[in-house]
């Protein structure tokens, strides 16, 4: 067995590096993950460019997906899992003590340590992230089973993408049967949103995006949306006005990060509709709203953040129903010596180079 792996460092902002560090020792409560797949999101382009708080020197990955390498008896106990079961992984690991630990918003806890994110690789044992072939999992991790058989481009969207939509459009969003669903946003989240809610029963889903979103859009109609719309050619609150004879959208997600989008599903809800504020736009950046609108139609203004456990088992188990094709999400896979490359062409940094979703394979 090596006693040595290696790991692509975010050593500083927009600097990423090959380092070497010493294969972990085990302990009764702890174990090895060999890292399948590690999804690359926005956030990952965020943190390279040293837009979020997040230490460095950092290992990124937080969208996981491997199988256990090695294993304690106690972890192993308590997980119920063995070496070689394949396990999505939660990308935070609660404090298991705190307030929001206690009443079951552990998505909330302060204390935790974040794989990918907001734990340094100068912490011991230093592999806190899935930029690597092998990753700790800390006691305290919440780890999923995933069936073996499932094709690893689906299997890694189980913890990030499908779980959030579950979360957002049916446990916050609440979208219900016969319901008129607007997403505004075509990237992996987005398309995510449309499954969720053709699965709750909307009667009726549009998508927006830009003129660059073709092929996406073209996949929001493989997983459910009845119309797509390219905001840069047709309006989208006419279209949806005259869709629906003005009565417009019961749930509108927008999952653009752009603030006129956001302004825009002001309009596209109905009265006492919801809009689910799923984009993020920066720390700098103010949205101007016409807030009368949210006052005169009664909307529900619902932001989101990230999904929970109930989320996460809910998703798996769509994912493993082979229901959508879901697998067609992850466009790009890139080798491990090529992450600065994956995570700028997720930023739309490189011409000709526009992934869907993308993912690295260590």
């Amino acid at each position: 067995m090596a006693t040595t792996t290696r790991a692509m460092v975010l050593e500083h902002p927009e600097e990423l590096r090959l380092r070497e560090f010493a294969r972990p020792e085990i302990g009764p409560d702890e174990a090895l993950l060999a890292v399948e797949l590690a999804g690359i999101c926005g956030t990952d382009a965020k943190t390279f460019h040293g837009k979020l708080p997040y230490p460095t020197p950092l290992i990124m990955g937080h969208e996981i997906l491997g199988h256990i390498a090695e294993i304690g008896e106690r972890a192993a106990e308590r997980w119920g899992l063995r070496v070689g079961d394949r396990v999505a992984v939660e990308g935070s690991v609660p404090c298991w003590a705190c307030r929001q630990c206690h009443t079951g918003q552990y998505r909330f806890c302060r204390r935790k340590h974040g794989y990918g994110t907001n734990t340094p690789s100068t912490e011991p044992p230093h592999l806190w992230g899935a930029y690597a072939p092998l990753m700790y999992l800390a006691p305290g991790s919440i780890l999923h089973r995933i069936d073996p058989d499932v094709p690893a481009a689906a299997a890694v969207l189980a913890n990030g993408v499908m779980a959030n939509g579950i979360q957002w459009v049916r446990n916050q969003g609440g979208v219900r049967y016969q319901d008129v669903v607007v997403v505004q946003g075509v990237g992996p989240q987005g398309l995510a949103m449309v499954v969720v809610a053709r699965e709750c029963g909307a009667r009726l889903i549009v998508a927006t995006g830009l003129g660059r979103d073709a092929e996406r859009l073209e996949l929001a109609r493989v997983f459910g949306a009845d119309h797509v719309v390219d905001v840069e050619q047709q309006d989208p609150v006419a279209f949806v006005r005259e869709l629906t004879n003005g009565d417009m959208a019961d749930v509108v997600v927008d999952v653009s990060g752009s603030p006129k989008a956001l302004a825009a599903s002001l309009e596209l809800a109905r009265e006492q509709g919801t809009v689910v504020c799923a984009g993020l736009t920066g720390k700098e950046t103010l949205t101007p709203l016409l807030f009368d609108q949210v006052i005169w139609k009664e909307l529900r203004l619902q932001g989101v953040f990230t999904k929970g456990a109930d989320a996460v088992q809910d998703a798996i188990a769509l994912i493993e129903s082979r229901k959508y094709p879901l697998e067609r999400m992850l466009t790009h896979t890139f080798p491990l010596d090529q992450a600065e490359q994956a995570v700028r062409a997720i930023g739309g940094e490189i011409p000709g180079l526009y992934p869907v979703k993308a993912a690295i394979a260590p």
